[in-house]
């Protein structure tokens, strides 16, 4: 057999930035140090974005993290000794946002290839936490639905928005402040936020419409755009796709005759962009070559030209009905995941499994060049 490390360098360049999967890249630097110098050098030259992984949680038939690659639909494990006694309780492009089971219920933002860590300020310094005394259960105030980001968590600049409570209230912080901050608002139960054009815009329940976030020194919500007028039983999402601003309305089905672990299942999304012009709402039909991604970890686009592996056109989907994690008479969650295809208005499997998991899955695209990626298989 040759050896592998002559190969000429300008070759092996040409080779890494085509690589368009993690496991791919993972493999190509370890293959030896001279490989690893060249996927060094080249990596400014590797501009497309990375296909979107799964992050599977342990479970009773898997007691380590995975990352799923949808492009062999084989999951590699990944060492994620950071999460020890902590939830991972959503993401952001990448970054997992963690809450430790043990008073004060200390909150830090990990990037899994970096392995860095930013420390957030405490789960119980949200307003009406119950922070008087150690706890063996976790606040409801404490809970994390939704996380964005204005940027990348490093940026000292960085505003973080969540959704927070059983209330789902907003608030927010930047890394190094000691206290998070709640917008003033009388709505409650919101359902989505994003940050979109340098403005933090959410999305709550009823007739609620879109609301823009006004961080000046007294937070609040300001009314952007009325509600999109749908059926009940929905989740909304808010997505940024080829610049434009999407809701997407997710519609879930329950019924009471089926197994009590899953006594619900998602039917049917519902689409529409934002005209800002008229601050008004158009039901889109088709994506084109796009798809998206739906999830309390975040929601995302991406060119299904880029990702062959993904189907065009279609809504890859997550399960967010929280409760299913949360309460005894719920005790398995991750049931209702699946890929809906707006052409023919089905819902098919995402992929195969016969696992059921107690911790929320997350989507993750993975930014290889951040740090050295722990994983093995």
């Amino acid at each position: 057999m040759g050896d592998w490390s002559a190969l000429p360098q300008e070759l092996l360049g040409l080779i890494f930035i085509r690589l368009r999967h993690a496991a791919d890249i993972i493999r190509f630097r370890a293959v030896c140090t001279s490989w690893k110098l060249v996927a060094m050098e080249a990596k400014q030259l590797h501009l497309k974005p990375l296909s979107p992984m799964l992050l599977l949680p342990p479970n009773a038939q898997n007691e380590v993290h995975n990352l799923l690659d949808f492009s062999t639909h084989k999951a590699c494990k990944i060492e994620l000794p950071e999460t020890e006694g902590a939830w991972c309780s959503t993401s952001w492009k990448g970054w997992l946002l963690t809450i430790n089971f043990s008073f004060p219920y200390a909150m830090n933002l990990l990037n899994p290839i970096s392995r860095l860590q930013i420390q957030l300020p405490p789960a119980t310094m949200f307003e009406d936490a119950h922070s008087e005394t150690e706890d063996t259960s976790i606040p409801t105030e404490c809970f994390i639905s939704k996380m964005v980001a204005s940027s990348s968590p490093s940026d000292p600049n960085c505003i973080i928005m969540v959704i927070h409570s059983m209330w789902n209230k907003l608030a927010f912080c930047k890394p190094g402040d000691r206290e998070w901050k709640t917008l003033k608002s009388g709505i409650y139960h919101f359902q989505d936020i994003i940050f979109y054009k340098g403005n933090f815009y959410a999305t709550a329940k009823l007739e609620v419409g879109i609301v823009q976030c006004d961080l000046c020194p007294e937070p609040k919500v300001i009314p952007f755009a009325p509600p999109v007028w749908a059926r009940s039983l929905e989740n909304k999402y808010l997505v940024e796709s080829c610049g434009e601003l999407l809701q997407v309305s997710r519609f879930l089905h329950y019924d009471d005759d089926r197994d009590e672990m899953s006594p619900y299942n998602t039917i049917i999304f519902e689409v529409f962009k934002l005209d800002f012009n008229t601050r008004t709402w158009i039901k889109v039909e088709n994506l084109g070559d796009n798809s998206l991604f739906l999830g309390h970890s975040g929601t995302f686009s991406i060119s299904t030209q880029d990702s062959l592996e993904f189907k065009k056109n279609c809504v890859y989907f997550l399960d967010d009905y929280l409760t299913a994690y949360y309460l005894s008479e719920f005790p398995q969650g991750c049931t209702d995941m699946g890929v809906f295809n707006l052409e023919t208005q089905m819902v098919e499997p995402a992929f195969p499994t016969t696992q059921v998991w107690r911790t929320p899955l997350l989507w993750i695209i993975p930014d290889l060049f951040m740090g050295e990626f722990l994983i093995s298989h």
